[in-house]
Parts: C-alpha cells; sequence; structure tokens
C-alpha cells in the first residue's frame, strides 16, 4: 500500500497552493488502474467558502464536469463499437433521425477526435429559460431534452468533417444522443445500465417553482451564480447540461475520488472493454492540425501541459480536464493514473489559479511516486 508520508512533495504543494489562494480546497489522488491496485488519497482546504465554510474531506463529491466525456460517453460509445452496433465510420445522421443534410459525411470517429467542424460551444440553455422562464426546472425532462435537440440540430459545422480539430461540447453532446437511440433510454438510464454498481452518476435537475437549487453539503461548491440560489453545490455548473435536465454528453456525471478510481478501474477492465478496442480509444489520432487527440481523450501538448512535464515528457500518457477544476491523467505504461478534484470555479469562473495548480499537483504525485523507476505497474 502507499504510505502517505512517502508523498511530502505533494502535500507541501496542495497546501502552498491553497494558501495562494489558488483553489478554495482539493482532492488529490495517484492510483493504479488495475482492479485492486494500489491507490492513495490526500485531501486538504474546503470544499466551500461561502456563505459559510465547509472542510474538504476525501469523502467530498465532485462536479466531474468534461471528465465526463472521458469516463462516461466515450468508453459507452466503444462499448456499443465493441459490440458491433456502431462503428468509427458510422454517420450520425444514420442514427439521429433528425440530423440535418448539413451534418453529412460527419461520423462517430468525427465527433470522438473533434474534428467534426463544429463550433466549441454555445449557450443554448439562454433559448429555453426564456421559453420556460423560472418555470424550466419543473418541466419534464424528456420535453427540455426534445427542446434543446431542435436547438441543436440547427447548428452547422463552422468546418468540413477532418479539417480541423476544434475542441467542442457540441460533438459529445451529439453521443450522448446517439447512445440514448442505440440503447432506448436517457443518458442516465444508460449509465446506470452499464456501469452497476457505481456510486458516482448523473443528478437530474427537476423542482417545482424556482430556478434556484437546493444545496448538497457532502459536495464541492463550484461557481457562486445568484439567480440560480448562491453558491451550487450539488447541481450541475454546466448551464447546457442543466437546461436538459442534469444528464449529458459532456457534462453531468458526480463522484467522489474514490468513485473516480472506481470507475476508471471499470473501463481498464478486460471485461468491459476489450483490450484492443481500448487500445483504439486511447491511440494518437493522425489527422489536421490541431491539439493532439485519441478517439475520445486528450494528449499532453507540450512541456507546459497541464500534465505537468514528468507526464508530458512520457509516450503513451492519455487524460482529460474539467472545467469545474477537475482533471485526470493516466500513464499507460506503468498503469499509473493522476487526479485532481478542486473547486476552481468557487473563487469565478474566470479565477486562473487551478491552471497554475494542476501541473503542479500531477508533477509532485508522479515525483513521490517516481515513476520514472517504474517499468511497469509491478514494479516496485
Amino acid at each position: 500500500m502507499l504510505s502517505s508520508d512517502r508523498f511530502e512533495w505533494t502535500h507541501a504543494v496542495l497546501e502552498q497552493g491553497i494558501a495562494e489562494g489558488l483553489v478554495p480546497g482539493a482532492v488529490v489522488s495517484v492510483f493504479e488502474t488495475r482492479r485492486g491496485g494500489d491507490q492513495l488519497v490526500i485531501a486538504g482546504g474546503r470544499r466551500r467558502l461561502s456563505p459559510s465554510p465547509q472542510p474538504m474531506t476525501v469523502e467530498t463529491v465532485f462536479d466531474w464536469a468534461s471528465l465526463t466525456k472521458v469516463l462516461c460517453t466515450a468508453p459507452l460509445i466503444w462499448r456499443a463499437i465493441q459490440r458491433g452496433w456502431l462503428s468509427e465510420t458510422t454517420e450520425v445522421g444514420a442514427i439521429l433521425a433528425h440530423a440535418p443534410d448539413g451534418w453529412r459525411g460527419i461520423t462517430i470517429g468525427h465527433l470522438l477526435s473533434h474534428s467534426a467542424g463544429f463550433k466549441a460551444w454555445e449557450p443554448i440553455w439562454q433559448a429555453l429559460v426564456e421559453k420556460w422562464g423560472d418555470r424550466l426546472p419543473e418541466m419534464p425532462v424528456a420535453e427540455r431534452q426534445q427542446a434543446f435537440r431542435t436547438r441543436i440540430y440547427s447548428q452547422l459545422p463552422e468546418a468540413a468533417p477532418g479539417a480541423r480539430f476544434l475542441y467542442s461540447d457540441f460533438s459529445f453532446l451529439l453521443l450522448g444522443f446517439v447512445l440514448e437511440e442505440i440503447h432506448g433510454q436517457p443518458l442516465d438510464g444508460v449509465w446506470r445500465r452499464e456501469m452497476p454498481g457505481m456510486s458516482a452518476g448523473f443528478r437530474r435537475v427537476r423542482r417545482l417553482g424556482t430556478l434556484k437549487q437546493p444545496v448538497d453539503e457532502s459536495c464541492a461548491a463550484t461557481e457562486i451564480v445568484e439567480w440560480r440560489g448562491g453558491a451550487l453545490q450539488g447541481e450541475v455548473h454546466d448551464e447546457n447540461c442543466w437546461s436538459m435536465g442534469g444528464f449529458a454528453g459532456h457534462a453531468g456525471l458526480f463522484g467522489s475520488m474514490s468513485e473516480l478510481i472506481a470507475v476508471v478501474r471499470r473501463i481498464f477492465d478486460p471485461a468491459f472493454l476489450d483490450p484492443s478496442v481500448r487500445g483504439r480509444m486511447l491511440a494518437r489520432v493522425i489527422g489536421p492540425q490541431g491539439p493532439a487527440r485519441t478517439l475520445g481523450w486528450d494528449l499532453p501538448d507540450g512541456p507546459e501541459s497541464s500534465a505537468g512535464p514528468t507526464l508530458a515528457s512520457r509516450a503513451g500518457v492519455v487524460g482529460h480536464l474539467g472545467f469545474t477544476g477537475t482533471s485526470l491523467w493516466i500513464d499507460l505504461e506503468s498503469g499509473w493514473a493522476f487526479s485532481m478534484l478542486s473547486g476552481r470555479v468557487h473563487l469565478g469562473r474566470d479565477h486562473p489559479g487551478a491552471r497554475k495548480l494542476r501541473p503542479r499537483i500531477h508533477d509532485a504525485l508522479a515525483i513521490d511516486l517516481r515513476l520514472d523507476a517504474r517499468s511497469s505497474a509491478g514494479s516496485r
């Protein structure tokens, strides 16, 4: 078992980052991706500052934000490919009956690699608020999902499929719709069926008569949004996902660090994804100019990567970030994973602190682990 005493540098970096005000608090971890592997989880700081301080614990639940893309949507799409329901070359229009003609030629592979040509993001949620006002959260989730789909189907690509890489929430929103179509049920139900026994999951947004969200004090607070009731704590931060009902292909999963570890280990279980299929998901895409990617995951983008210099210098590292202050990087050669869950946006959505702290934390974890001395997950 890993001893916390071995990770003195990590403790020091985390404490210094909190003292500098980079994040209110965080939970960080290093763990093996194999079932039953070693792991270490460290917590520091606070999960909420306002309206009253609350301490961070190792069991604090976080809004994983865009980690949803790599921990839910991408692996479940590859499960469908493994079953023969889809392929990388399946056109989106063959699955989504109302896809516009302007999407012709866009494939599952384009969506996974962010090369479909869509813009990065658009606040479609505003149209739903204009439509229903304060009544939006009480509207049936299926009705809100349909209204959102109708509006996203009006979005046309800005570039031809395969012509450029541009990170786009729209691509993974559409992959979520694809999963719903092929499974015949909402995405939160798909998650429960495909990931049985997992405590992590989506949290539906459904209540009567107010836009203001209830507080779940087991969760780390995200942004302070007055029109939604102050500090968001237990309800999804991403407004597009929120307007749809709390679950989507690009955001919406909640869980603690121990639950994140369990999900990663499920994804790396050969009984869940055959190693050859998982290898295709995690292999670098050779394609247009832009940030290096796989068919679902990100790759370090040079020495300034949020992965930190130790991981960024190694071949076979994949990962992803989440807007709320979450991150996950996996060294495929050694089988070790590195994660930080923080309340970045509790300090404001444009606060740069987590951007500074992430590479420091990931690097400290890798250094304390002595990653460079480990040629495999089993070497000690």
